[in-house]
């Protein structure tokens, strides 16, 4: 349940950096790293919890990407840059249209 909340952060996130990155806001691009390092952070507590070592390894890149965008160094493309791969292996879409957690692959 954390995790599906902070994703769902993490998306509304994305789609905010998305029109920075094209208004080249740096103020609003260092502002969105600071909230996706937050919750990458609490993502990789519950990674490592569940000894996921493939999702622990994605997860640490995208926290290394947002720490380097928050600090105003990277680049918004490199942030998500491994949710698709997370996503293709733990993620599941439901029929309503939301999504699950798959624990296994």
């Amino acid at each position: 349940e954390d995790l599906d909340k902070s994703m769902k952060l993490d998306g509304k996130t994305m789609g905010e950096l998305r029109k920075a990155n094209e208004a080249k806001d740096e103020a609003a691009l260092k502002a969105g790293g600071k909230v996706l390092v937050e919750q990458f952070t609490l993502a990789a507590k519950f990674w490592a919890k569940h000894k996921m070592a493939d999702a622990t390894e994605m997860n640490e890149k995208t926290l290394a990407a947002a720490k380097a965008l928050a600090d105003g160094s990277g680049a918004f493309a490199s942030v998500g840059a491994t949710c698709k791969g997370c996503h293709d292996i733990y993620r599941e879409k439901l029929a309503d249209g939301s999504y699950k957690l798959k624990m296994s692959h």
